[in-house]
This record gives C-alpha cells, sequence and structure tokens, in this order.
C-alpha cells in the first residue's frame, strides 16, 4: 500500500477523531457522583406538581365518558375538551367561575376546546351537540 503527502494528513484527522470519541466515552465516573458528601434530589411527595402556577400545569382531560363527573380545579387551572365529536359546543353556567370555548378551525389549523377555572365557585359546564346534551361535568374551583 503506498501513502501519498495526501493521505497523511487524513489518517491524522481520523487517528484523532477516534482518539477524541474514546476520550469522550470513558467509563468512569467523576467524584460529583461518587462522593458521600453529594446529596441526591428528593420531592415531597410523588404527587407533587412542579411550578407554583396552576396555569403552567399540565391541564385536566375531560372525556364524554365523563360525564356526570364532579372535578377538582384551582384558580387558573386549564380542562381540555377530548373525544367530543366535532362541532361539540361547551356551555358554563358560571362564565365568572370557570370560562369554556369550543373548539375552532378552518380546517388547516384547529384550536382544542378547552376552558380554564377564573375564580373560587362551582360551574356546571354542558357539552352539546345541537340540542342533544353529551355529557355535564360540574368544576369546583378554589382559590389556591
Amino acid at each position: 500500500m503506498r501513502i501519498t503527502k495526501k493521505a497523511v494528513p487524513a489518517i491524522a484527522v481520523g487517528m484523532l477523531l477516534v482518539a477524541s470519541l474514546a476520550a469522550c466515552s470513558s467509563s468512569e465516573t467523576s467524584d460529583a457522583t461518587t462522593s458521600p458528601s453529594a446529596s441526591p434530589m428528593v420531592s415531597e411527595s410523588p404527587s407533587d406538581l412542579v411550578g407554583g402556577d396552576p396555569s403552567t400545569w399540565s391541564p385536566v382531560r375531560i372525556t364524554p365518558d365523563d360525564d356526570g363527573l364532579t372535578q377538582d380545579l384551582v384558580v387558573g387551572q386549564a380542562v381540555i375538551f377530548e373525544g367530543f365529536q366535532e362541532g361539540a359546543t361547551f356551555e358554563s353556567s358560571d362564565p365568572m367561575v370557570f370560562t369554556a370555548s369550543d373548539a375552532q378551525g378552518d380546517g388547516e389549523s384547529t384550536t382544542v376546546a378547552g376552558g380554564q377555572a377564573l375564580a373560587a365557585g362551582t360551574s356546571e359546564v354542558i357539552a352539546k351537540d345541537g340540542s342533544v346534551e353529551l355529557a355535564t361535568i360540574t368544576f369546583v374551583v378554589t382559590a389556591e
């Protein structure tokens, strides 16, 4: 095999690359992970939510199977109505406590139906398809 002047730099770069990858894949642990003084992060309980603002929490999902459900919420918490037929409407008995919105779109982009707890109190949301009631959900909203 004959090595040319052009092949030498390519071989050197290849060898450096292999050496760099080997150094990056070291199986040695750092002192921070093996040190007895390093304390693990422990949460207070597995049900703790991350973030103090309910609007940053994952929304509560409501489906037609939840008909008759009473759902507890805190002010700021969001709800998504999913699994309802296209064109379903959602009406809140007290929009000052819980506001509901229908899915909207033009076929290219669509928003989902949902709502948000606005103030402490109780609001009943009725999902309808025209005049046919699909589900009734009661939301009990408390201040945080």
